[in-house]
């Protein structure tokens, strides 16, 4: 099975990664498309498009301006290590064993504004593009009609070499979008964490992360590759939930 997870705004590249070999994205020319395309465009409308603040303007046109489709290794990080957001924190990468990398890095994919599709141990550098901006391309007037075909058809490839019949959904909707489910040959089980709040069954959006997170630190550790086997995931209180389940959502409660 082939886990996909969302990127994270949050980074941190304070420390450079223990990883002896990192590797490149697939999509780094993609990648440095837009990096072009964000360098033209004007500050008050580089604000308004990212959603961003006037005081984080600087600190993002220079991560812009800085980013180097080389990647030196001084100034790159591998990307399961880069991102910080809470379901990053909860994967818990620094703890990984080199055996733990060899195996998330044949079962997990980052969804990325920026490079589209990350292998766990591709380098990235400091950067902010989230998969929902809208910005005018060759291929439209967002970043899903930039990526959508791409990523859809390294997914399809990916699964075709490796023999993988399922895709285990992990990542938001704003990201999984991306994704042309039409041409997506694979099955396809859609995760949902739900917390019982006043004897109402709820979502919450960061403890939902949380929980992808640590769904997917349990998938490296117990080196799981049946889908069938997730029912059994029980951390931080989840259980499956057999009566709002499907074979195409998987459903589990606090």
């Amino acid at each position: 099975m082939l886990i996909l997870i969302s990127s994270s705004k949050t980074q941190d590249f304070t420390k450079q990664s223990n990883i002896k070999s990192c590797t490149f994205s697939v999509f780094l020319n993609e990648s440095q498309k837009l990096i072009e395309l964000l360098k033209k465009i004007k500050r008050a409308q580089l604000v308004k498009i990212l959603k961003i603040s006037d005081n984080l303007y600087k600190p993002i046109k220079d991560k812009i301006n800085f980013w180097n489709i080389s990647h030196p290794e001084n100034k790159s990080k591998a990307a399961v290590l880069a991102f910080k957001g809470e379901a990053y924190k909860n994967i818990n990468a620094a703890k990984f064993t080199s055996t733990d990398f060899e195996f998330i890095s044949k079962h997990l994919r980052i969804l990325s504004g920026l490079y589209g599709l990350l292998r766990p141990v591709d380098y990235i550098m400091p950067h902010r593009l989230e998969m929902k901006t809208s910005i005018e391309n060759e291929f439209g007037n967002n970043l899903y009609k930039f990526w959508s075909k791409k990523i859809t058809s390294e997914i399809n490839k990916i699964c075709k070499e490796n023999e993988i019949k399922t895709i285990i959904n992990l990542a938001s909707k704003e990201y999984f979008k991306v994704i042309d489910k039409k041409k997506l040959n694979l099955k396809t089980i859609n995760i949902v964490f739900l917390q019982n709040k006043k004897g109402i069954l709820v979502s919450s959006g960061i403890l939902s992360k949380q929980a992808r997170g640590l769904m997917v630190n349990y998938i490296v550790k117990n080196r799981i590759t049946d889908y069938k086997e997730l029912k059994q995931f029980n951390l931080n209180g989840y259980s499956f939930q057999n009566s709002f389940s499907s074979e195409k959502e998987f459903v589990y409660a606090k």
